[in-house]
């Protein structure tokens, strides 16, 4: 039916004590740049930094979700998704709420860098469709993120469906 499900049953370590992230990234060709979401938006946000935006659709671009901090890090994430359909067709669904960011940057080369002259868009679009994330606040410029925003489950399970 041009439909693949994606199960993540996990089981957490006890001695991890809690996740930036869960979640799947795709590398689609650079013309799935531009992108349609039912979540939270327009902005970016996080499960500490949403009380400014609105569940809605909402269209966008890898280009537009890209915000160039000082020491690259993470942006455009969108939270309380139910569907994200790609430039290039692809449909993301899930009954249950998760998260999403398109970004012309792979995770592991935002990681990398240390400065915004150092990060290298690959010709690709990044898809990251996400269980959860964390909050945002890091304890690097401030206090230390609060428990209730982090990602500390033992116990996962997240399913999602594609389609074309």
């Amino acid at each position: 039916e041009g439909k693949l499900c994606v199960q993540l049953d996990a089981r957490v370590r006890e001695i991890c004590f809690w996740l930036q992230r869960l979640g799947f990234e795709y590398t689609l060709p650079g013309a799935a740049e531009e992108f349609e979401y039912i979540g939270r938006g327009p902005e970016e946000n996080y499960c500490d930094m949403n009380a400014h935006t609105l569940t809605g659709r909402y269209k966008s671009s890898a280009k537009r979700e890209y915000f160039p901090y000082i020491m690259p890090q993470e942006h455009g994430n969108h939270t309380a998704c139910r569907r994200l359909e790609t430039g290039n067709g692809l449909c993301f669904e899930a009954e249950d709420l998760f998260e999403i960011n398109v970004s012309r940057y792979t995770a592991k080369a935002i990681a990398a860098a240390m400065h915004t002259d150092e990060l290298r868009a690959d010709g690709a679009v990044h898809v990251r469709v996400d269980y959860k994330n964390s909050g945002v606040g890091s304890n690097s410029c401030g206090p230390e993120l609060m428990e209730k925003y982090r990602l500390d489950e033992k116990e996962i399970s997240f399913c999602f469906a594609v389609s074309v």
